[in-house]
This record gives C-alpha cells, structure tokens and sequence, in this order.
C-alpha cells in the first residue's frame, strides 16, 4: 500500500473504533454521514491498493482467505500463526513487521513487507495486514552486494598482483644495486691507476673523481628508494592476505606493552605518554598494536620543536562500540591535507624521519578489516587526534 502511506495504521484503528462506536449507540445524521463517507473512502483506498498490488479485483477475493495471496510456505504458516496466537497469546507474526513473498493473480511472486496489527473492538478482534512492495529495493540490494563481491574480487586481484610484482621486482633491483656498487669499486681502482697521468687530461680526472660518483650516487639513491617502495607494497598486500584472529583484546595491557616497547623513543624525544583507562575491544592483537604504534610513531615524527611533546590515548564506549582517541599536542595537519593523510604514500612531510608514507594507510586498512572506522580531527599549531572505532565485544570470535 506504498501509494496510501498517508493513511497509517494509527488513522485506520481509530476509524475502525469509531464506526464501532456509532453501530453500538445512537449518533447524529451528520455524524452518521461522515463516517459513512470516511468508511467508504476506507474501502476504496483499500479496493484499490489490493488491484494495484495484486490484480485481483475486490468482489474476487471478498470472503477468501488472505492466503490467496501467499505463496507456499507462507500460505500453509499463515492460519496455523494465528490459531496458535489466539490460543496462547504468544505473537509470532502479530505487531511484529518482517519480510515475505506475496503472490498476484497471474501467479508471479514478489518481495513486500508484511505487517499484521489487532484491533480490539467492542464484540470484535480484527486483524489488519499492511504491505508494501519491496521489488526496486530488493533489485537495488541484489545489485550491491554483486557489486560489493564484484569489488571485493578486484582487491584481491589488486593484492595479488601487488604482491608478484613487488616480490619478482626485487631481484633486479638487487642487481642493479649490486652491480652499481661494482662500478664505484672500478671507478676507484682505475682513479688509483690514472695517478698522474690524468694530469694531461682534466676531463678524465672530472669524470673519475665527479661525474661517474655523482651518477652513482643518484642510482643508489633511486635504488634505495624503489626497495623502500617496493617493501612498502609488500607489507600493505600481506594485510589483505593474512588471516585474522579475532578476540577480546585487554587494550590497557596492549597499550602499556606498546608504551615499554617505544620507552626509548619517548624519552629520547622528551615526550610524555598517558594511556587509559580504557575499554577492551575485539580484534586481532598483532594488527591493532600495530595500528597504535603507527600512531605513535607518527607523534613523535610530527612533534613540534616549540614545546615538549604531549601524547594521551584514551578510551570510551559508544552506543556499543569501543571507541579510542590518540591524542597529541603536535604540529597538527591542515584541513586541506586531512582528507589526504590515509592515501598511500602520502607524507606531510618528506623530512621528518625515515618511512615510505604507509603508516597511515595500513592503519586504515587494518581498521576496514575489522570493521571499523579511523579518521582524524586537526588544528594546525595546535595537535591532532586520531580515533578509532572498533564494534562491540559480541565480534569477539575468530575469522578467515
């Protein structure tokens, strides 16, 4: 009845109270014609719906079972649900919406969701059936999740291939890096061999002594670099390829081993590190310590000179979800670069330490696979937050 939402369960049973009132007691004229009108009108709304819906016109299915328009199984449920209910009072279908399959005149079936009230009236019990077609929502579902599993294939297809070309681009690479080596150590034996005799040639000497170590200098950097990269992609497909093992996680113990493992980095950062209390959550130990540590690591990396380093990571529980902020008294990031932080890659800033611009971006895909959320909340010249929000403890079992 999508077309008559206007007319809600709530108008229909106070229409229906009140054309048993009138029946049971005497009632004006114009009562009396407003509530015929207003039954009428009921009547029609509810002739039209059942066409629209079902095909079926309202003289077929007058005095029939509402099972007529029930496929199997729910044709052969439905009478049994309501003589179960007025012999015990224990509603299975009564006030309770759920989806079912209803079924036209022409025999085709469609999804609609089904909702049965009771009215009580003065001699009687009546029970009304709301419907609504469902068919475009269904469709709308079944198009995501093929789209969901369809996208869900493509990254692992991703990861896969990141993973071979990362792992088979090595070996060159480690060539190239050893056979560059090979060169400086040439270069140097020829310099050692050429004493002298460069003197008549100035060229030569600035091509042993400058041009051949600069060049070489630049293909160990690249070199460096590509392995860095190359490590990285490595590290991030193995997330999607590791299995995880999900369980209650003492997040006060997590932290604080976290915190003794990186003591000398505090310190020799001169920061101060509060933690907690906080609440457990689910999760694989491994993935989530590695996800605090990133963000810890990231503190200390963007620290501001200016001030001694402050870092709190607290904990609360919301609407179920355990729900943690790691706190920092940093440089902070820019509005414009905080929707940019989690891609891969990405670095604020190139200088600050050693790193090939993962952290984050593992992070976040750490977070994804146990269905959470990460994202940050940033005030340049002021410090960041990062939170994180993990489901509640009821997800607390293993998976692949």
């Amino acid at each position: 009845m999508d077309d008559y939402a206007h007319l809600n369960r709530t108008e229909l049973i106070r229409r229906l109270q009140a054309l048993e009132s009138c029946e049971g007691q005497a009632a004006s004229q114009p009562a009396k014609d407003a509530l015929h009108d207003s039954e009428e009108r009921l009547r029609a709304i509810l002739r039209t719906a059942v066409e629209r819906t079902f095909g079926f016109t309202a003289s077929e299915l007058i005095g029939r079972n509402v099972t007529a328009l029930m496929p199997s199984p729910y044709r052969e449920e439905h009478d049994g649900y309501l003589t179960n209910y007025l012999r015990t009072g224990h509603a299975k279908i009564i006030g309770i919406g759920r989806e079912v399959l209803g079924q036209r005149k022409d025999g085709t079936v469609f999804p609609m969701d089904l909702a049965v009230s009771e009215v009580r009236l003065a001699n009687r019990r009546l029970f009304t059936g709301f419907i609504r077609d469902i068919t475009e929502r269904k469709k709308a579902e079944q198009r995501l999740a093929e789209l969901a599993h369809s996208l869900a294939e493509k990254n692992k297809e991703l990861e896969t291939i990141v993973y071979v070309a990362s792992h088979d681009l090595r070996s060159p690479l480690v060539n190239i890096q050893g056979f560059s080596r090979e060169l400086a150590r040439a270069c140097s034996r020829l310099r050692d061999r050429l004493v002298g005799v460069t003197c008549g040639e100035p060229e030569v000497g600035v091509l042993l002594d400058e041009d051949i170590p600069e060049a070489l200098e630049f293909i160990q950097a690249g070199v460096a670099k590509i392995d860095l990269l190359l490590s990285g992609f490595l590290r991030y497909s193995r997330l999607g390829r590791a299995a995880l093992r999900i369980e209650r996680l003492d997040m006060n113990r997590l932290l604080a081993l976290i915190a003794q493992t990186m003591d000398f980095q505090l310190k020799q950062a001169g920061a101060a590190l509060q933690i907690g209390p906080v609440p457990d959550a689910p999760g694989d130990a491994t993935q989530v310590t590695q996800v605090f540590s990133n963000l810890l690591d990231n503190a200390l990396k963007y620290r501001d000179p200016a001030r001694a380093l402050q870092i709190s990571v607290s904990g609360r529980l919301e609407e179920g979800r355990p729900t943690y902020a790691v706190t920092d008294n940093g440089i902070g990031i820019a509005r414009e670069h905080q929707g940019k932080i989690f891609e891969i890659f990405h670095r604020l800033d190139p200088s600050a330490g050693e790193g090939e611009g993962l952290g984050l971006t593992i992070a976040q895909r750490i977070i994804e696979r146990h269905n959470g959320k990460i994202w940050v909340e940033s005030q340049p010249g002021k410090g960041s937050t990062f939170w994180i929000s993990l489901p509640g403890l009821e997800h607390a079992k293993s998976q692949p």
